[in-house]
């Protein structure tokens, strides 16, 4: 990757009109190279999107690097409650074996919460604790798989729950707490909660443990997945330090509809030229 791009991707949203291999070709046309895909219906659901030979080869022959985003809907690991805890668990590695099958690398999974309305030290701790013990037996799945996992940062908008990986200090304690073998999908819209330059966050958490990004936008008050260029967030300084810092994660445009996505696209393109950068090459 040249010295002054950015590696540019998209995240294939849940309610996208089309299936995966569709998902690649429009990737491919708006010159990115990273695509992740959210394992969730409807999308998942399309026959075409179980066609997991094609994807891999068509993602090979176009040039596009892949990764996987893990089932979360719905799903929780670190809930108190067994038979749910324990669904989540089978939707996540659900989720790694396609993830396996299409060849990616990377993977991003939720970390679990607990229900705000169940709040009590003892309950918070022992919903940490199911996290921190779903995410082991989850990374010896993926690295079964020669899947490295990735755990990213939840939003602190939604009031109904108290999610274990919000702040930096959770964030590094969970890697600690997993011998340092899990690493990080940074969503720069989430980081809004603590500052419209969220930038800083790869710094905090080490530019090596983010192998994973997203980028969207919002108010700084809601999770609202935004257009880039609607909201708070200075994706300009984002950009300038991932080329002065030398990132090579991909950041993947996590948007909710074609529009906004190509929206979002036309918005950082202007923006990385204007800046005097470019956005990496397809091979």
């Amino acid at each position: 990757m040249k010295k002054n791009s950015v590696k540019l991707g998209a995240v294939c949203f849940a309610e996208y009109e089309g299936d995966y291999l569709d998902f690649l070709k429009l990737c491919y046309d708006q010159g990115l190279c990273w695509v992740e895909f959210k394992y969730e219906n409807p999308v998942s659901g399309r026959e075409r999107s179980a066609h997991t030979d094609k994807i891999k080869e068509k993602a090979g022959r176009l040039g596009l690097g892949l990764s996987v985003h893990t089932r979360f809907q719905g799903f929780n690991i670190g809930s108190l409650d067994d038979e749910e805890r324990n669904d989540s668990l089978h939707a996540i590695v659900e989720s790694l074996n396609f993830a396996h099958r299409v060849g990616v690398r990377y993977a991003t999974v939720h970390a679990g919460a607990l229900a705000s309305e169940d709040y009590s030290k003892e309950n918070y701790e022992e919903s940490f604790n199911r996290s921190i013990a779903g995410l082991q037996s989850l990374q010896q799945a993926a690295a079964a798989r020669n899947i490295t996992l990735c755990v990213e940062n939840g939003n602190g908008f939604v009031k109904s729950k108290l999610k274990h990986a919000i702040i930096p200090a959770d964030l590094k304690r969970i890697r600690r707490l997993l011998a340092d073998r899990i690493y990080f999908t940074l969503d720069m819209g989430h980081s809004t909660y603590f500052s419209t330059d969220p930038s800083y966050l790869v710094t905090e958490l080490g530019i090596t443990n983010v192998k994973l990004a997203h980028l969207h936008d919002n108010n700084g008050e809601e999770d609202s997945h935004r257009p880039l260029g609607e909201g708070v967030i200075q994706v300009d300084k984002i950009f300038r330090r991932y080329v002065e810092e030398g990132w090579s994660f991909p950041l993947s445009l996590e948007l909710k509809s074609t529009e906004h996505l190509l929206e979002s696209i036309d918005h950082a393109r202007y923006l990385i030229s204007a800046m005097g950068y470019e956005i990496c090459q397809i091979p």
